[in-house]
């Protein structure tokens, strides 16, 4: 019979570094969230961020904007981002991580196609990448109807939103269902790949 070969220590592949499945602090980076006041936002999205504070994986520098048609400041959008967090968040509540995570949200103000509000998208981003450290990392999550998506795409890419600059990263973070035929996913894909 032939030797076997000697026992070597079995590689457990979860404890790779380069396994994305760990658990670890994320990067320096911001989100751009679109469609703050609807219900996959209220429901999944702030409460799910809380949680990745309170687990202690989002870096002290994370930002969130949110953009709507809404008046609101940037306390009122922090109000209403504690609203839901207490009422939807999947770990315990606590005071000192929510003060921590709120000292980065920031609400901008205006309509998919309102050149203006972009324009002051674009400077707060700027603004919380030397306040907030983010460093040119966004990612922009299009809690909205698919049917503005191209809108919002855009003018990110009209507003140099997209583009990120040297080191850093920008993403567009989309909702499926996308699309509602292998027709319309492709539209939407192409609108998107534009950008």
């Amino acid at each position: 019979l032939p030797e076997a070969p000697p026992m070597t220590d079995p590689v457990n592949p979860l404890r790779d570094p380069e396994d994305r499945r760990l658990p670890r602090i994320a990067g320096p980076c911001g989100m751009v969230l679109f469609g703050v006041t609807g219900d996959l936002s209220r429901k999944k999205i702030m409460p799910a961020i809380y949680d990745l504070a309170n687990r202690g994986l989002l870096p002290p520098g994370f930002s969130l904007v949110g953009f709507a048609r809404r008046d609101w400041a940037d306390q009122d959008f922090a109000q209403i981002v504690h609203e839901s967090v207490k009422q939807y968040a999947r770990t315990e509540f606590r005071e000192e991580v929510w003060r921590q995570l709120a000292e980065g949200f920031r609400f901008v103000p205006g309509d998919f196609n309102d050149d203006a509000a972009f324009d002051q998208l674009r400077r707060t981003i700027e603004e919380l990448d030397e306040a907030r450290g983010t460093d040119g990392n966004h990612a922009f999550y299009l809690a909205i109807p698919p049917s503005f998506f191209g809108d919002v795409a855009d003018q990110l890419k009209e507003h140099g939103l997209a583009e990120p600059r040297a080191g850093a990263w920008r993403r567009v973070v989309v909702e499926k269902p996308f699309g509602h035929d292998l027709e319309s996913a492709r539209q939407l894909n192409d609108i998107l790949g534009q950008v």
